[in-house]
């Protein structure tokens, strides 16, 4: 077996990899790697924001399910967004409670092997001592500098207004000094001290400091079913995860035994017009969701048409601000982890002078108060964070993720479906060109945008009622993937993007 690290960010993969040779496991590294992405690519993540996590443990035959993102305030109150049809991007209502710290805790008290302090190290030295700014940060430092440049946490990042140039080394001495106080007090320090004050005072207390003192991330079942002989398994609702399982089990209760383009994205389009309605924070009630139960996914492929596209409403677009990664060690336990800001930099909340910027999750809520996922304090927004893990006959098989807001199931489906179901390579499945499902409504049809396509598929898709656009290039947007999978002797392997040129495998035996 052999120690693994997939990431976004060739800098998270190389630190946090030194991780295995100080005795860390597979936890230990996805901590580590999660801290350096956020320090390297705030537009990502960061600990101002979410984590969910899939942790394969060999002993047993599932993997335990991570919930690490936050509530509504005790003060949010939909009412000051009167005559609005949604939360705005920047405004304090839409930061909940920030939960990647919280999750850190978790997942080293049940798993981990080293003392979270020694992680921190690693990120305290990456602040103090600088890295590049890559082209994906500098673009979204240029976007938000009129949001960002003003605040205290945006030092570092700018200069007369202006953010450094692409291959400068920039440094985050904030952030490390922060970091440097969750190592002196511990990382439950986080929701109780003056980071937690000034976490309050910047959403003008719609977080309460009893809000984030008392909040923990949870560990709950995952969700699954079997497709093609493999259990998939992710995260449950109130994330959109189970769009992932659902239509590849409703692909194999179709009988697509061929690559029928048509009815793949049909499938897709037909679950997900449901997934504002079912998606929500089900609290104790989670045996009320359906979304993988046969019988619904019977009744809903009937509304398949096999010989042309249907009008169905689908979720509004939001954009996307994510990182996955994934690791494996050589004892076999796994990792599935997924951290976000949400849009890019998130709020653009800027967290007083302790370096970081607040998440927007909020604005997964509905500001109808009729429906179930409707703004109320204590209640978790709809995700769209989906991580996977899969096994077989109780066996650690392979782990996939990848960012992309809305566009998750989506890529996730083209990705794992020729795997499960004609055990195609990863390597060759991930230069394969993707497509997403574009936002459209009741009034349009199904509007579909390609990296490339042959033209037979163009033409079968254009026959059937489908609204068409190529690219003609591969697109970062849709990913990076990121897999490990096991190989035909046992060992895993590290499969990465090509679309995205910092994302890095390491694999040591």
């Amino acid at each position: 077996m052999n120690n693994i690290i997939v990431s976004p960010h060739h800098l998270s993969t190389d630190i946090a990899s030194q991780i295995y040779s100080k005795g860390g496991n597979a936890v230990d590294a996805a901590i580590a790697t999660n801290l350096i992405q956020g320090i390297v690519a705030p537009e990502t993540c960061g600990i101002g924001g979410d984590l969910f996590a899939l942790v394969w443990d060999p002993s047993k035959n599932e993997p335990d399910f991570l919930d690490a993102s936050g509530y509504a305030g005790s003060f949010a109150n939909p009412d000051d967004l009167q005559n609005m049809e949604s939360i705005p991007l920047n405004h304090p209502l839409s930061v909940t409670v920030p939960g990647a710290v919280a999750g850190w805790i978790e997942l080293s008290k049940k798993y981990g092997n080293l003392k979270v302090e020694e992680i921190l190290d690693l990120g305290i030295d990456l602040c103090h001592e600088g890295f590049e700014i890559n082209e994906e940060l500098y673009n979204s430092l240029t976007i938000h500098k009129e949001e960002l440049s003003g605040q205290a946490s945006g030092y570092g990042f700018y200069r007369d207004n202006q953010p450094f140039e692409k291959g400068k080394v920039i440094r985050r001495p904030q952030l490390g000094k922060t970091l440097e106080q969750l190592k002196t007090n511990g990382l439950e320090y986080f929701y109780d001290s003056e980071i937690a004050k000034s976490i309050s005072s910047s959403v003008n207390g719609i977080l309460s400091l009893d809000d984030l003192r008392n909040y923990k991330a949870e560990w709950k079942k995952p969700l699954h079913t079997n497709i093609y002989g493999f259990d998939g398994w992710t995260s449950p609702p109130h994330t959109q995860g189970y769009l992932t399982l659902s239509t590849l089990k409703a692909i194999e209760m179709l009988d697509t035994e061929n690559d029928d383009i048509h009815k793949i994205i049909e499938t897709y389009r037909i679950l997900a017009a449901d997934r504002d309605n079912i998606t929500y924070d089900y609290g104790k009630n989670i045996k009320d969701f359906k979304g993988v139960d046969i019988d619904y996914l019977q009744e809903k492929i009937k509304l398949f048409n096999p010989n042309h596209s249907e009008k169905f409403d689908f979720p509004k677009p939001h954009g996307g601000g994510t990182a996955y990664m994934n690791t494996i060690d050589k004892d076999g336990l796994g990792v599935s982890l997924i951290q976000s800001n949400f849009h890019g930099i998130g709020s653009r909340i800027g967290v007083g002078s302790f370096g970081f910027f607040l998440h927007n999750r909020g604005c997964g809520f509905n500001l109808d108060s009729k429906h179930p996922n409707y703004l109320t304090p204590g209640r978790k927004p709809l995700h769209t964070l989906s991580p996977t893990i899969w096994s077989k006959n109780g066996n650690l098989e392979f782990i996939a993720g990848t960012r992309g807001g809305r566009y998750q199931p989506q890529l996730l489906i083209q990705t794992i479906l020729p795997y499960i179901r004609k055990s195609d390579s990863f390597e060759k499945i991930i230069k394969e060109p993707r497509w997403v499902i574009e936002n459209f409504s009741s009034e349009t049809i199904s509007k579909l945008r390609f990296e490339k396509i042959n033209n037979e598929d163009l033409e079968i898709l254009l026959k059937k009622g489908h609204e068409v656009e190529v690219e003609n290039k591969l697109n970062k947007a849709y990913g990076p993937i990121s897999i490990i999978y096991k190989k035909d002797d046992g060992n895993f392997e590290g499969v990465c993007d090509v679309r995205v040129g910092t994302e890095k495998v390491f694999n040591s035996f």
